[in-house]
């Protein structure tokens, strides 16, 4: 499935300029929740519903799943009098608009370059963040456990006053209840080459540059590592991504695309083979700024697809999300 379940608005948080604009129009408080409803699905072996629970074999992307969803999510932020720090608690402005929506405690200091600095942490929860003990197990129930992810990420947007943008971030993932494997294998050597525990580096370079009155684009080139305790689950990761920034009056459309590849390191010993894989996705946001002329309402629709097709049919995937909802401004 998709993992992040939002529809902050892309207009809200995103300015239809490159000239760098002020981290706010002014100093203080301020406060945005973003209620919404949509719809989701897709198939994927890890997706832990209770449809997916018993399997009669490992060559196949398990069942197809599709639930209604109804979900708040929120930012606080304060800034100092200089309006050029910034404090922030929540969703972040530039994460949502490429589909990315975990909760982080960050600041952002613009420089008189209008270069801009974010530093930002998010915690190890294992909120919405569940898996399989053993993923391999055939013929009977399988058993769910908790996964936790934390870690933060640095950013250097506009550096000394041009498009170009640099982003580094680090995050640890564990498995409360880690059994992978020990339904098929006995080597102790091949069921810890199965381990999941894993350190995940990412570095992204991407640039902005318009194309025409209120259009924009915005490519994007990232390299991502996992260094998992099993080798069989490390791999090395390269993703393109392009994003087209629409703006027209009170309306704005975002519009992320991308396609990957994934290397694995070893070969995973119950299917024989690597797993290596290529990806794709859409993801796009349209809002629309007081609705009814109700002044600090946005009115929000989201739409969503990705798909992974491995060399091993077990890791096949598929998922997409819509939803739509309403942002309050206080």
């Amino acid at each position: 499935m998709l993992k992040g379940i939002s529809c902050f608005t892309a207009g809200v948080f995103m300015s239809c300029s490159i000239v760098a604009q002020p981290l706010s129009k002014e100093a203080g408080w301020e406060f945005s929740l973003s209620v919404n409803v949509g719809y989701s699905g897709g198939e994927s072996q890890f997706d832990t519903d209770s449809d997916n629970e018993t399997i009669n074999d490992l060559n196949n992307s398990g069942q197809s799943e599709y639930s209604a969803l109804a979900f708040p999510l929120g930012r606080v932020q304060y800034t100092l009098d200089s309006l050029k720090t910034q404090f922030f608690l929540g969703n972040s402005r530039e994460q949502v608009s490429t589909a990315q929506f975990q909760y982080e405690l960050g600041v952002v200091h613009q420089f008189n370059n209008d270069s801009k600095l974010t530093f930002a942490v998010f915690p190890k929860l294992s909120i919405l963040n569940e898996t399989w003990e053993d993923p391999f197990l055939v013929g009977s129930d399988r058993q769910t456990t908790d996964e936790k992810v934390g870690g933060g990420r640095i950013a250097v947007e506009r550096i000394f006053g041009s498009p170009l943008t640099l982003k580094y971030a680090i995050a640890s993932s564990c498995i409360d209840d880690e059994r992978s494997g020990q339904s098929q294998l006995t080597d102790a050597a091949e069921i810890a080459s199965l381990q999941r525990d894993s350190l995940y580096q990412r570095v992204d370079i991407e640039t902005l540059f318009p194309v025409a009155k209120g259009i924009l684009l915005k490519p994007n080139f990232q390299y991502t590592h996992r260094n998992a305790e099993g080798n069989a689950n490390s791999y090395d990761q390269y993703t393109a991504q392009l994003s087209v920034l629409i703006f027209r009056d009170r309306h704005s459309l975002i519009t992320t695309i991308n396609v990957g590849s994934r290397q694995y390191q070893e070969i995973n010993p119950i299917f024989n083979d690597k797993q290596d894989l290529k990806s794709a996705g859409i993801f796009s946001i349209y809002s629309y700024k007081s609705p009814f002329d109700w002044a600090r309402w946005t009115w929000t629709l989201m739409g969503g697809y990705s798909e992974e097709k491995s060399d091993i049919n077990f890791y096949d995937s598929k998922s997409f999300i819509v939803s739509t909802g309403l942002l309050y401004k206080f």
